[in-house]
């Protein structure tokens, strides 16, 4: 296995280098914005999620297409189809970083040749450093029972 790109731990808005913020806090703002009526609302994108990890785009960010694979397999677990209010953190993190993956214009446009998807790479690498469970679970979903 390769390993993991290094990327910043600060994001910059192009709109505005000024406002900078840490992907933590940015991540936790993202988060506190999302309910178990939204993650199960992700949980039917999966296919999205699928489709982008396959464009010529993600393939660039091998991180990215093993993460999406990951939080996919998380999405469609029981645990995310049980969830009730308050989310867990590791869920509702995972809810931020799948909807912010299916945003086409984001700090940085996906459309962008190369780094487009960089952002959404690190995003993802960092809501799955903080919250291991969500591998778990997804390992879990994906033996079948």
């Amino acid at each position: 296995m390769k390993p993991l790109t290094q990327r910043a731990l600060v994001i910059m808005p192009h709109q505005d280098p000024t406002r900078a913020v840490s992907v933590d806090a940015f991540i936790d703002r993202q988060a506190a914005r999302l309910d178990a009526a939204a993650l199960r609302q992700l949980s039917a994108l999966v296919n999205r999620l699928m489709e982008k990890s396959q464009t010529d785009q993600a393939r660039c960010h091998y991180d990215l297409v093993e993460g999406i694979q990951i939080l996919s397999a998380f999405l469609e677990s029981d645990a995310c189809a049980e969830a009730v209010d308050p989310l867990p953190r590791a869920f509702a993190e995972a809810a931020a970083a799948g909807f912010y993956i299916l945003k086409g214009r984001d700090l940085i446009p996906d459309s962008l040749p190369e780094i487009g998807l960089t952002d959404d790479a690190r995003i993802l690498a960092r809501v799955l450093e903080r919250n291991p469970e969500i591998a778990i679970v997804a390992k879990r979903a994906r033996v079948p029972q």
